[in-house]
């Protein structure tokens, strides 16, 4: 009576979360989550790798979503790709709009799959495995954490979450349904960490709104309003704000439109008709009556702000003294590109307001320290694994529970077979196949592809371009170009290495050569010429022509 828990991602990590639970036999997915390249080598999302599911497709039971955030959600089209057959989903209804979104891009009818939206409270099955979703707060709608009933007991997945008491859509984390749970007997707590390090409790929603509403009111030109576009509650705050303000609303992104368009779908955000307009109409109103909602706040090149900052966004123009707030933080890794961002701005003669400025523009959608502490007290778990986090997060929450008195506790790592029984600390019995599979567009790039790139960032690139007669001497000059080569060889180098192609010609022509051996040759003569030079190899294409007899 044992449950495996398998991480493919999110365990020694931000982002990119996928989970496999495992028992008798039969397998359920929690969360199928992207991340997003630190590395320029032309690739736009990765994902995890899921030979782990792949193998056991045949017992794969289903994917259960707890919110619609792309770390959550943006791997889920891959994976039912790489499947021979669709497996079922369950996600709650914002996250199920978005992910029919999502597989549109991949040219999947939704009408085809098995996607069946989840309530809080209402129990669902798949194979051995019982879920109960329950509402969390979090910055995103219809976030949830899982009760999961296991032959080991029940478990408990809190997805990510805060326990804001003021959330401006009225979604309360339910401590009461938690609690209640914490008394029946919760054999496993899996907890977000990714805040672990904040002290005290994460600032509330309505702060946030509070001192949005003192910036636009208080301001006399146009003001952009840059934010997570998933980000609802944001949304919702911001659509108020206009209102009372009197200001018409643009929405440049589509990732914003597209949040705008589903959360309006469902009745979560009530944006009025008059209040919005097109960003063309926008610029023949006074600067005072106009608020813009933009993505784009981690200084992505082709996205709204970074346009805006450019001067360079095809229907929408900034001025002089135009305001921009950035209502989000820095991802880390993010922060040169948006703190350039920033300069772009202010450049312009356009003000930058931020979390630096006005610490109160935005509130995490993770628990700090307090809440998690408040979260391990309302459930009582006999044992716990920390979720969601680099393995410093991990290591500090698996801490935290321990001072709290869960005395089996144990952190893993993406890749680690975890088992846990009816009794006893969960322990490691095994490692699964992990890895990270780089994609451009819908298609991943090959390892060996990213491999070549990487060389040629290094080193640059040489053209050799050789003419021979029928009879395989050399027909005319040797030509050598090259292209992002450290210290832009000068034509004196250039003209050494034609010299030594050449020669590396005759003697493969003296020698009767094989076309094959003959490439070769002539590849290694120019790279030995320009590291003899530079101490570096480059990458060399040789491209042979045939001359006329």
């Amino acid at each position: 009576m044992t449950l495996r828990i398998v991480p493919l991602g999110g365990l020694g990590e931000i982002g990119m979360n996928c989970l496999v639970l495992e028992q008798r036999g039969e397998l359920v997915v929690i969360d199928c989550g992207v991340t997003f390249p630190t590395e320029k080598n032309g690739t736009e999302v990765v994902h995890p790798r899921f030979d782990y599911v792949l193998e056991r497709r045949d017992k794969l039971r289903g994917v259960v979503i707890t919110h619609g955030h792309e770390d959550h959600i943006g791997a889920l089209p891959y994976l039912l790709d790489a499947l021979d057959t669709d497996a079922p989903v369950w996600a709650p209804p914002h996250a199920l709009e978005l992910i029919r979104l999502r597989l549109g891009e991949f040219q999947r009818d939704p009408r085809e799959l098995s996607l069946t939206p989840t309530a809080p409270g209402e129990a669902f099955q798949f194979g051995s495995f019982g879920f109960e979703p329950i509402r969390v707060t979090h910055s995103i709608a219809d976030a949830t954490a899982l009760a999961i009933r296991t032959d080991a007991g029940l478990v408990i997945h809190t997805g990510d979450f805060k326990l804001d008491p003021a959330p401006s859509d009225g979604e309360l984390t339910d401590e009461a349904r938690l609690a209640e749970l914490g008394e029946e007997g919760v054999r496993l707590l899996l907890s977000d960490s990714t805040n672990v390090d904040s002290k005290g409790t994460s600032a509330s929603e309505r702060d946030v709104g509070d001192e949005l509403e003192e910036i636009v009111r208080g301001s006399t030109t146009r003001v952009v309003v840059g934010i997570f576009a998933s980000n609802v509650q944001r949304l919702l705050h911001l659509g108020r704000i206009a209102e009372k303000a009197k200001r018409r609303i643009v929405l440049l992104g589509r990732s914003v439109h597209n949040h705008v368009r589903v959360a309006t779908a469902l009745g979560r955000l009530g944006l009025r008709s008059d209040t919005l307009v097109s960003p063309d109409i926008a610029m023949s109103l006074p600067r005072k009556d106009v608020l813009v909602i933009a993505s784009g706040t981690q200084a992505e090149p082709l996205a709204a702000l970074a346009r805006l900052a450019s001067g360079e966004h095809p229907r929408m123009k900034l001025d002089a003294g135009d305001r921009v707030v950035f209502s989000s933080r820095i991802i880390p890794g993010n922060d040169r590109a948006v703190y350039d961002l920033y300069a772009a701005f202010l450049r312009r003669g356009i003000e930058v307001l931020s979390r630096a400025t006005h610490p109160r523009v935005h509130a995490s959608g993770h628990a700090h320290r307090d809440e998690l502490t408040r979260m391990i007290e309302l459930c009582c778990p006999q044992a716990f694994i920390p979720v969601h986090g680099t393995l410093h997060h991990l290591f500090r929450h698996a801490e935290l529970a321990r001072s709290l008195g869960v005395a089996e506790v144990a952190v893993i790592e993406n890749g680690d077979i975890a088992e846990v029984g009816s009794e006893g600390a969960p322990r490691k019995v095994g490692r699964a196949p992990i890895g990270r599979v780089f994609t451009a567009g819908t298609e991943p790039v090959p390892p060996e592809v990213l491999r070549e790139r990487e060389k040629l960032c290094r080193v640059g690139v040489l053209t050799v371009a050789i003419s021979l007669s029928p009879k395989g001497a050399l027909a005319a000059r040797a030509r050598v170009e090259q292209s992002g080569v450290l210290g832009e060889l000068d034509r004196d180098v250039l003209g050494r290495s034609e010299r030594a192609v050449e020669a590396a010609v005759h003697d493969a022509f003296r020698e009767s050569t094989p076309r094959g051996e003959l490439v070769e040759r002539v590849r290694l003569a120019a790279r030995r010429t320009v590291d003899a030079h530079l101490g570096q190899k480059p990458h060399v294409i040789v491209s042979v022509l045939e001359a006329d007899a």
